[in-house]
Formats: C-alpha cells, structure tokens, sequence
C-alpha cells in the first residue's frame, strides 16, 4: 500500500514535468506561451503536492487544471492531467468509491474528444460497475451512465453491444415508468436510429411506430414534436419501397410544417424535395413538377437565382419537364446548371494555378489559366476576333477576372506579347473598371 509521502513525491516531479513542457514550448514556439491563469493553475497543482491526498483541495487543483486544457481542446494535456487525478483519487479513496466517478468521467470525454473509443467505453462502463455497487442494477439512477457507453459503442460501429445497453436502459425504464410512458420515448427512437445503422429495416420502423403512438397520445395531430419520428418512418418506407405508405407520411410532415413554420420555410422546401422525388420515381410527373416548382420558388427566395446550392435542384425540375414535354421552361433551367457548374470548375482550376504560383511553378499554373478560359469563352470575347461587347454579365466577370490573372501570369513568365494582346481584350471588355479591377 502506498504512503502519502512518496505520492506527494512523484506528483512534484509531475508538475515540474509539467512546467518545463510548458517553458520548452514558450521557447520553440511564441504562440503556445503559457497564459497567466495557467501559471495559476499549474502553481495551485504544485502547492497540492503537499497536502495529504484526502483533502479536496488536491482534486479540485488536478480538476480545474485539466478542464482549463479540455475547454481549450488541448485534449492529450488534459487527458495526463485527469489520469494524474485519478491515480491519486484511488489512492486515496479506493478504486471503487462513488467519489471516484466524476473523475473517470472526465478522463472518459477527453478520450472520447479524441476518438479514443475503446478506453473511453472501458471508462465508462468502470464508472457504471461503480453505480451498480451503490444503487443496483435496475436503478433509474444509472440511466445516464448505460446511455453514455451506448453512445460510444455506436460511434464505435459496436452495433450488437450498443443494442444490448440501449436494450437495458429501455427495460429499466419501462420498469420504471409503464410501457407507453413519454419517458421511453428518447431510449426508443435511439433503438430505432441504431437498428437502421444495423439495416434492420422493419426492426426501426416497428420501435418508430411505438413512438408515434406514445406521441399521438401526448400531442396534437399537427404537433412539430411528430416530425422526427414521421420523418424516421417516411425515410424507411421510402427505402423498402413503402411509397403509398411513404406519400402519406410525406404529406402529413409536409402539412405540420406549413402549418408550424409557414409556406415559405426551408423545412417546407426540403419536405416538397422529397415528395416530389417520390413522384417522380413513380413517373407522376404533374405532381412532381408542383413539388418542385414551389420547392425552387422558396429555394430561390433564400439564396438568390444564381446560388450554386441550387444547382441540382433545377436539375431535377429540368428532368421533370422534359419528361413532360416541356423544353421551352426545361431548356433556362439547364443552361443555368451548366453556368454553375462550369463557374465552379472555373473557380477550383483558378484556385490550384494560384497554389501553383505561390510555390513559384509558373509553367503547371499556365496551362490551368488556358483551360479556365476555355470553358468560359464560348463567345469568342478574348481568344478570337469578335465584336467587343460593353455589357457584362456573371459569366464574362468571371471571365474577365480569370483573364487579368493570367495576364499576371504571362508578365511573370517573360510573355509579354501574349499579355499585353489579352490585356487589351480585358480593357475592351471591362473598360473603365480595368483599372478598379485590378488594384
């Protein structure tokens, strides 16, 4: 068994470890200089080394230590610094003491901030042994604790060993509280989100619907509380092709959100994305067609016409007119798509050739420049003898911009007759702004 003295003796060296870590980084690098409430907080660690382990007083220096460097996702800091405490605490307490728990629960979240899943789930289900030994194994008390190793075993992909916790929890719970009880309704759409990571389909869609009757009871039909839960069980019909089942659902969610949010909300907009990508699978194209006509009407309200997020939406209206023999209102739509996605590209090959130049390789920046210009010069403006037009739209800006880096790029590479013949098509074209810009 170990002496509070030689403890006391290597928890100094701990923080004089610490402390010269803290200097060596101040010397190499300036910015991780070590602030004034650190120096504090280092000190008040020091000063703890020589008080006897059983006083607060220790715990809270480590602890207060370790939650500086946790709020500053200085997590491999931090994670020492609990471990320290919580060598200290067991000494102290014994490995087994109810006191013993928030400091394995704070090591357990900076392990889990870095991914460390498997420690931080040994962690946790250490802390709920210890909840076991205090209150027993169908306490409500430990529903926190069985719900927190859940958690990490899913975002372990530990499906099976997460389902038997949640199945845990689910079943103190109903214990507890009934089986239609509004309490299990959190424990039984968690069950049903991990059986559809599972892909056992009609697993969630059976948990959901328990859900859904447990809300019916608790709320009006025209609730948002029922979102989620419609929204779970609308996306499994939709995946084992459900699709009366699935409009229905989409309907109802599509009426509480006008009816909670307005008919101008972008929850509506993506409620009618969905059903009208159900018409369409089923080749309704007339009810499509309205779904996605008012999905971009507000769509286009709230991010602007030209909006690359709206890209894909006017493709799918496109498609859908087309199939309805409409290319007059389908034909815009796509010209519109192509501008986008062609200013995209245009936008990453000018990004690259300035990655390009800011490492001096000159020669792999051109060619990107030349390509840019070709995609975005259909009208012959600067590479062809064509009338000069005055008026710019988006698309010639865009233009424009990308000639007058080019023309920078040609200067740098000793081409001046090149630049200075594209120089003077980008004054002809943006004339009294040429100068404007390019400062």
């Amino acid at each position: 068994m170990h002496t509070s003295y030689p403890r006391a003796a290597s928890t100094v060296s701990f923080v004089l470890l610490l402390t010269c870590c803290a200097v060596g980084q101040t010397l190499d690098k300036p910015q991780a200089a070590v602030s004034k409430k650190e120096t504090t907080l280092l000190a008040a660690v020091t000063e703890a080394a020589q008080w006897k382990l059983t006083d607060p007083r220790v715990a809270k220096a480590y602890r207060e230590l370790g939650d500086f460097y946790s709020a500053q996702s200085r997590y491999p800091e931090a994670e020492k610094i609990y471990q320290k405490r919580l060598d200290l605490e067991e000494d102290a307490l014994g490995r087994a003491n109810p006191q013993l728990i928030r400091a394995v629960q704070d090591l357990a979240r900076v392990n889990f901030a870095q991914m460390k899943y498997a420690r931080t789930a040994e962690l946790l289900e250490r802390s709920l042994r210890i909840l076991e030994r205090e209150y027993g194994e169908q306490d409500t008390k430990l529903l926190p604790a069985i719900e927190e190793v859940a958690k990490v075993l899913q975002a372990d992909s530990k499906y099976p060993e997460a389902e038997k916790y949640l199945r845990r929890a689910l079943a103190i719970r109903e214990h507890a509280a009934g089986g239609e009880s509004a309490e299990l309704v959190a424990d039984l759409s968690q069950l049903a989100r991990l059986y559809v990571l599972k892909s056992n389909l009609a697993a969630a869609q059976t948990y959901y619907q328990r859900v859904l009757k447990i809300q019916q009871a608790a709320f009006p039909p025209a609730s948002p509380e029922l979102l989620p839960t419609l929204d779970g069980l609308a996306s499994l019909s939709l995946e084992q092709k459900q699709y009366t089942e699935a409009e229905t659902l989409l309907r109802q969610t599509l009426a509480i959100r006008e009816g909670s949010f307005g008919p101008m909300h972008a929850e509506v907009a993506k409620n009618l994305d969905q059903l009208g990508g159900l018409y369409a699978h089923q080749k309704n194209y007339e009810a499509a067609v309205r779904c996605f006509e008012r999905s971009v009407f507000i769509w286009t309200k709230a991010l602007g016409s030209e909006s690359p997020e709206l890209t894909g939406k006017y493709q799918k209206l496109a498609e859908v007119y087309a199939a309805l023999n409409r290319p007059v209102d389908a034909e815009p739509l796509v010209r519109q798509v192509l501008t986008t996605r062609e200013s995209e590209t245009v936008a990453s090959l000018n990004t690259l050739a300035s990655i390009y130049i800011a490492r001096e390789n000159l020669n792999d920046a051109e060619p990107l420049y030349r390509l840019s210009i070709a995609i975005l010069d259909k009208r012959g403006i600067l590479t062809a003898k064509r009338p000069v037009v005055s008026a710019l739209d988006s698309s010639l800006e865009l233009l424009a911009d990308t000639a007058t880096d080019y023309v920078e790029l040609l200067k740098k590479m000793k081409r001046k007759g090149e630049a200075s013949k594209l120089e003077a098509r980008i004054r002809a074209i943006v004339g009294k702004n040429y100068k404007k810009r390019q400062s």
